[in-house]
């Protein structure tokens, strides 16, 4: 973050986003009349949220620094609460398959393990 007003600007968004997110849930779980939906509705939401901030927001250049960046930590948060939500509501309309769907999880934090890790093994080569 750049600066402490781009910080509260982005953090008054989240909590907004995140009102309209968990009022909606709301309706959702009201809609199909089972209230343990709220959960997984919500967190698909808010993932997306995350997902969608990670990708768009890019620090400047005065903020470079080593390590993982804002927006990768949101891409990989929000995508890992996304994942699941979906996992959830999947199980819940396909009992069963918990170890499919543990596999899949799995493979979804080690590929994003893999992808983020990427950029820094390309900084990190000796110059040839």
């Amino acid at each position: 973050m750049s600066s402490p007003t781009m910080r509260s600007g982005l953090e008054s968004l989240s909590v907004g986003y995140l009102l309209i997110a968990f009022a909606v849930s709301f309706l959702l779980a009201w809609q199909f009349a089972d209230w343990w939906l709220l959960i997984p509705f919500f967190m698909i939401a808010a993932g997306a949220f995350y997902v969608i901030l990670g990708m768009l927001y890019r620090p400047g250049d005065a903020v470079r620094r080593r390590g993982m960046r804002d927006s990768s930590y949101h891409v990989f948060w929000g995508g890992t609460l996304a994942l699941v939500g979906l996992l959830w509501l999947v199980q819940r309309q396909f009992p069963g398959n918990v170890p499919l769907l543990i596999v899949i999880f799995i493979l979804w934090v080690g590929g994003v393990a893999v992808v983020l890790a990427l950029p820094r093994l390309r900084g990190s080569a000796p110059a040839q």
